[in-house]
């Protein structure tokens, strides 16, 4: 994995890591209980083809064959931390 982290300081270097743990725990080891320990509702869904909310991912995580989810650039400060991932299936 290559992995661009920008704007990194101490606070921020944490928060990369538990987004990256997160996204991990429920994309790439598709542990749904990642969700009720990482994510909380309103949860705002960007994919255009998924509609907002938790049980969409609860929904949809398990399911798709040939799912993959690469970590490509991270950007953080502060509590904001921005994630641009490859999704395949």
């Amino acid at each position: 994995m290559t992995r661009d982290v920008i704007g990194q300081d101490g606070h921020a270097e944490g928060n990369v890591g538990i987004v990256l743990t997160a996204m991990r725990e429920l994309f790439a080891d598709k542990d749904l209980t990642a969700i009720d320990r990482y994510w909380a509702e309103p949860h705002i869904q960007h994919s255009p083809r998924m509609p907002n909310g938790l049980g969409t991912l609860r929904e949809v995580v398990p399911g798709p064959e040939g799912f993959s989810w690469e970590p490509q650039r991270i950007a953080a400060q502060g509590d904001l931390v921005f994630t641009h991932s490859i999704v395949h299936g």
